[in-house]
Parts: C-alpha cells; structure tokens; sequence
C-alpha cells in the first residue's frame, strides 16, 4: 500500500482546472460572470479565441467553442509533473486515451483520457518556460 501511495504522489497529480466546451462561449461567459463574477481573459489560439477565466476563491479554467459532432460539456484537467509517466499510468490502470498529446507553446501540453466506467479527463503539464505567476 506504501508503494502505491509513492507513486501516486511522486506525478504531483492534483485538480488544476475545469475547462467548458460551449455551442456559445460568449453567452457561457456572460453567465459566469453574471453569477459568479468570475473574471475572463481572451487568448488567441490557432482554433480560435479560448477565454480563460478565474474564480474570487482562486479556482481557474477556459471556455472553447464545442468541436465539429461534441456535445457541450466540461473536462477536469489534473496536473502533473510527468506528462508521459502519467499516461503510462493510465493505459496500466485500464484507461484509455481519448485525444493524444497537444503542446501549446509556453503554456504546457495535455491529453484527455476516457476512465473505466466513461468520464473523460485531461492531464496537463506545464511548460518549463511558462512565466511562474501563470502556474
């Protein structure tokens, strides 16, 4: 059990953010803000904008246009030290991957991963060169 316990905890895996696929970001947006008053940023990514909001207590996250035949919904991204480790991880432990590894430049790179049972999830990793304040 020690052992275990080890390994789970040497990838650093913990919760770092919900990002929400929406039929309509902006609308997505203006609630989120309305409600909760979370603050938004606009980042320009090569598939268009993705806004990136935080919460007062600190939580973060994005909002993206759904993709061609995706239903609307949220993916939980857990963040971890070894991106690859993590997903040799995974396949051991039954999951299986979903979307392979994307790179966004000088912010890290991710994949998403279906757990037994049907939830899909994300792990991230940061860039090396990503500016600490962002991490």
């Amino acid at each position: 059990m020690a052992r275990k316990a080890a390994e789970q905890k040497s990838l650093g895996a913990v919760p770092a953010f919900t990002e929400l696929a929406s039929t309509d970001p902006s609308a997505t947006r203006k609630f989120l803000e309305k409600v909760f008053g979370w603050t938004f940023e606009s980042i320009r990514m090569p598939q268009g904008d993705y806004l990136s909001y935080r919460t007062p207590g600190g939580g973060q996250g994005g909002i993206r246009p759904t993709q061609s035949n995706e239903p609307p919904g949220s993916t939980n991204y857990v963040r971890v030290d070894d991106l690859d480790a993590a997903l040799q991880r995974i396949r051991r432990a039954g999951g299986e991957l979903v979307l392979a590894r994307v790179d966004v430049p000088q912010m890290g790179s991710f994949f998403w991963f279906r757990v037994p049972g049907g939830p899909v999830m994300a792990c991230w990793q940061d860039a090396p060169d990503r500016p600490a304040r962002e991490k």
